[in-house]
């Protein structure tokens, strides 16, 4: 797994070595839908209305989230997607800005002859193109669960420096989790994601000028959950900087007057893998309210 620069950014400038693509790349799980001279891969299952759609964090793709698909699916349809350069999906164009991918998830979902009502999904980074397609598409959105979700707010707040220019040779390194091994993942998989979420860090900042401007909230039900466990170990300043966390976390909650608010206590940033259980039992209950409001 990689280190997601989301929520508290820890990244380091430095030189990025050339990375050759080893071992068999896996078959395609899902389809590949053309968006533009370049596909993207989703997978969905189930069936049922709304559809749930889910946008991983930066530096996963949607291996990561399968599990939580196969029981989310049960209910209702439930679509998981590869962001460009991410797993299945060919890469994208430049800048890699939360506004660049809501205008590619719209033109996935109607390549897939999926017309709404949704129930979106967003994981860190994912969080926040999970909400400027909501601003884009209001009409579409039947409720939302938001993820340790990255704050538009959240890189003043905790005085993180992003990088106001876009680079795409911009040299990121992204370092791997010290319990990685091999086996989590194919290769493949894992080496493309680093240039992936080097091109989406390097547009971090267009991307929170991006939420700031679409801000505009529908109107229905949102769960926002929030990790338990720090994530600013070995720092002086770690526990003002997890308090600051938090109070964006709840400003999130705020986003919609239908919302609550919950807590992973066991789980650092990566509830997904830590508390599954917990994110399968509020798409239920964002199912559940957006069928009956409909």
């Amino acid at each position: 797994m990689i280190v997601r620069l989301t929520a508290y950014l820890s990244f380091l400038m430095t030189l990025l070595a050339p990375i050759s693509y080893a071992g068999d790349f896996p078959p395609t799980p899902g389809k590949r839908y053309d968006v533009g001279g370049y596909s993207i891969h989703m997978l969905c299952k189930g069936i049922g209305e709304p559809t749930v759609l889910i946008d991983a964090g930066l530096g996963d793709d949607s291996t990561d989230w399968f599990d939580i698909q196969n029981k989310s699916s049960v209910d209702t349809r439930t679509c998981v997607f590869d962001r460009p350069g991410y797993g299945w999906s060919d890469a994208g164009p430049q800048p890699r800005s939360s506004l660049i991918i809501s205008n590619e998830v719209s033109k996935l979902i109607q390549k897939a002859n999926i017309s709404g009502p949704l129930v979106l999904v967003g994981h860190s980074f994912g969080g926040y193109n999970m909400r400027v397609f909501a601003a884009q598409h209001p009409q579409k959105i039947a409720g939302m669960v938001l993820v340790d979700a990255s704050h538009e707010s959240q890189y003043e707040k905790l005085n993180i420096k992003l990088p106001k220019h876009f680079d795409r040779k911009g040299n990121i390194l992204i370092l791997p989790k010290a319990n990685d091994t091999v086996s989590d993942k194919a290769i493949a998989l894992r080496e493309r994601a680093f240039h992936a979420a080097r091109a989406e860090i390097s547009s971090l900042y267009q991307s929170t000028l991006q939420v700031k401007r679409y801000h505009d909230f529908p109107r229905v039900p949102l769960i926002v959950i929030s990790r338990g466990l720090s994530e600013w170990k070995d720092r002086e300043d770690a526990e003002m900087r997890e308090k600051i966390w938090v109070q964006l976390q709840q400003d999130l909650w705020k986003l919609s007057p239908i919302s609550q608010h919950l807590f992973a206590n066991t789980s650092g940033h990566d509830i997904h893998l830590d508390q599954p259980d917990l994110i399968v039992g509020a798409i239920a209950d964002v199912v559940s309210m957006s069928r009956v409001m409909n």
